[in-house]
């Protein structure tokens, strides 16, 4: 092999490789030692009740890696630029890491068992492999980081001073390897006055090592002079590398989310995204809702240490858009810093059972209130993080606190839960029933047709709001003409109790869904059809939590199907009108059904779809979720910043398949001034509008479209 490309040339063998040997142990002694000291704090959290069995999750876990950790598929589909520079970060230190490990293997091959490796072929390949795919590689990305963190500087960004030193650790490692490299080639590969390592056709084949061979020689190198330097920084390159990964390991500040992030997507757990977690037995319970690390899970203490702070969360989460105090990334590296200061204190004392309370407060201190009660539950944050963090858990958790222990909270929201609680339902004020919006039509309830094949849950709002008895009138209409064979629950019918959820009271909220299951078991539904998106999530992902497992749909999925069965033939041609659809945050990105409405929409003759610019998983949230439609807004109403980018569209309508989104959308449009040219709808109305000519002879019939897509 050509001497020059020997392993540890220069360095005086055998004390470099017996270093690097002593080194390797103090660096994994480092990971353990760092690992193991965060899993103590992790630990001072409940265990995690859903974790499901092991193999599912091993194929999962490896099934993401390949699409998503090794392709970047994630940070490329959503932002080209961040998505190459991380795919060239991350790949270019990788491939840096192989070729390293390659050339360990081949050196301990070679020395110990006599198995000689391809000579010139061999180091040539490995050599441009290094520079290219890997050195390179890891530069650009480098440069693109630096590029966009302080040139371009998008908002989301922080901790300038923080990801500098991380960007100079890194460049600092690539530099001095290129030196390395170009020094070596300098003194041997491109010296003409030793024969016996002059190569250039090789030398050219590290082309990067060599523009360093030529910029050193052009400074007046000597090859003497670039031995003595490749010495000098073969051994500030390996203290560099070394200590700072100690430091990784130990002070869990920079690049620690490497470690973390792919244990925190493996031991995710396993519920449903749209299902809050429950807070177990009320009678054994010490502390309701979370006042301190030892009250979220484990898994939620990782969180905190698995956040990134890439600010994606940040980014697209309505409430920080709109001026509200939350920030997603906000409050994990708040309580990143939270769990560092006060796990300490708890671990010094038996259990923690001892340990005075950390200052200042966790709800209330380093999470204020207003924090917390400005999020819309959207999803939004957890359908952006690259590591699967669930802030809506942690904030929920905090908020169970406010409300369950300290009763605190926004009065008009207190207000809805005394409504709730007294009342079945949250619309203080309504002089409607749960069956007025039944008079005049022709619907059953399940006393008289009790083998119903489908039980329309109308829900609260459905029936209690004058706009959104329109759009239950529609469904039900709808289903007449369908053939479908259906019942109402009428006044046996209570609030889901996803407000009280979302709001923080478990309690009340445990009591509405009771009630309701031992209603539904008697009843056994073979379809619970809702045209609420959050009564549709509340009984099919929380009710299983307590015992209430049902076939429920949500009416976009339903009417979708009857659709492709043939069930509505014929649909009416409506006035040509351009709508675009706003995505329910509870449909789309808790449920993700996406396709259902549009394919409904598609069905409709005359009707013409235009996307938002946000859309679909990234759709913008109307405000309503998470209880926010009974508390007041401070900054920027996110109902109108939504109703903004309806505008954009330059379409007539807006039409979606919430009652909340519905009842926001059109006090945006009316707070714009364009009620006259501009109107919310929902797709039922829409739908039940092409029907009227098939059932009275009235209107241009035309054979309904062809399904479109597939079926969520």
């Amino acid at each position: 092999m050509p001497a020059g490309r020997e392993d540890f040339w220069n360095i005086g063998y055998p004390w470099p490789a017996i270093l690097v040997y002593l080194a390797a142990p103090i660096i994994v002694a480092a990971v353990v030692y760092g690992l193991r000291r965060r899993s103590l704090m992790w630990r001072l959290g409940k265990p995690v009740e859903d974790f499901g069995p092991m193999g599912p999750r091993v194929r999962e876990f490896f099934g993401l890696g390949v699409v998503d950790l090794l392709a970047h598929r994630k940070f490329v589909q959503r932002e080209l630029y961040p998505g190459i520079m991380h795919f060239a970060i991350f790949w270019g230190f990788m491939i840096l890491l192989l070729a390293t490990t390659v050339a360990a293997i081949e050196f301990n091959v070679e020395k110990y068992l006599g198995r000689e490796f391809p000579t010139v072929e061999y180091r040539v390949g490995l050599g441009f492999t290094w520079d290219i795919f890997g050195g390179v590689l890891a530069t650009i990305g480098l440069a693109m980081a630096a590029f966009r963190r302080y040139v371009i500087r998008p908002s989301r960004l922080h901790s300038y001073s923080d990801n500098a030193i991380v960007l100079g650790y890194l460049g600092l490692i690539l530099f001095t390897g290129f030196l390395i490299e170009g020094a070596r080639i300098g003194a041997t590969e491109l010296n003409p006055a030793d024969a016996r390592f002059y190569d250039p056709d090789v030398a050219i084949w590290s082309p990067v090592g060599w523009v360093f061979a030529k910029g050193l020689d052009g400074l007046g190198f000597t090859a003497s002079s670039m031995r003595n330097l490749q010495e000098v920084m073969w051994w500030t390159h390996a203290a560099i590398f070394t200590a700072g990964f100690v430091y990784i390991a130990i002070g869990y500040k920079h690049l620690s989310h490497i470690m973390v992030s792919p244990a925190n997507i493996f031991l995710r757990p396993k519920k449903h995204r749209g299902a809050l977690k429950p807070m177990g037995d009320f009678e054994t319970l010490e502390t309701f809702g979370a006042k301190d690390i030892t009250d979220f899970t484990w898994w939620q203490n990782m969180n905190f240490d698995a956040c990134t702070n890439c600010g994606r969360c940040e980014e697209q989460c309505p409430a920080w858009a709109s001026d509200k105090p939350l920030s997603p990334r906000g409050v994990m590296q708040d309580m990143k810093a939270f769990m560092a200061e006060r796990a300490p204190v708890l671990l010094a004392t038996p259990e923690g059972e001892t340990a005075p309370p950390a200052e200042p407060a966790m709800v209330g201190g380093t999470i204020t209130e207003d924090v917390l009660w400005s999020c819309t539950s959207c999803g939004a944050c957890v359908e952006a993080c690259p590591v699967f963090i669930n802030h809506i858990d942690t904030i929920v958790d905090m908020r169970r606190y406010l409300v369950l222990e300290e009763s605190r909270l926004p009065e008009t929201a207190q207000a809805a839960l005394l409504n709730l609680e007294q009342r079945g339902h949250p619309w203080q004020g309504t002089t409607l029933t749960r069956t007025s919006w039944m008079e005049g039509q022709d619907v059953p309830t399940v006393e008289e047709n009790p083998d119903a094949d489908v039980l329309l849950w109308v829900g609260c709002t459905g029936a209690l709001v004058e706009r959104n008895v329109q759009v239950t009138r529609a469904a039900a209409s709808i289903l007449r003409k369908a053939g479908v064979n259906f019942a109402v629950l009428g006044n046996s019918e209570t609030c889901t109790g996803d407000p009280a959820r979302r709001m923080g009271n478990e309690y009340l909220f445990q009591i509405l869904a009771e009630t309701n299951i031992e209603t539904l078991k008697s009843i056994n539904p073979k379809t619970i059809l809702a045209t609420c998106p959050h009564c549709f999530n509340t009984m099919k992902n929380e009710y299983p939590q307590f015992g209430g497992v049902f076939n429920v749909q949500h009416y976009s999925e339903y009417m979708a199907g009857l659709i492709d069965d043939g069930k509505l033939r014929a649909l009416a041609t409506v006035s040509a009108e351009k709508t675009t659809y706003h995505d329910s945050c509870y449909l789309g990105r808790h449920n993700g059904i996406y396709d259902a409405p549009r394919r409904i929409a598609a069905a409709i003759p005359g009707l013409e779809v235009v996307e938002m610019s946000r859309c679909k998983e990234r759709g913008f949230c109307c405000g309503a979720g998470g209880g926010r439609m009974w508390m007041e807004e401070d900054g920027t109403r996110i109902n109108h910043m939504r109703t903004d980018q309806f505008l954009e569209t330059e379409a007539e309508s807006i039409s979606m398949s919430c009652p909340f989104c519905l009842q926001m959308m059109e006090e945006g449009i009316g707070s714009k001034g364009v009620e006259d040219t501009k109107s919310a709808k929902d797709l039922l109305e829409i739908m039940d509008a092409s029907l009227e000519g098939s059932g009275s002879g009235s209107g241009s019939e035309t054979p309904i479209s062809d399904p479109v897509g597939s079926a969520d």
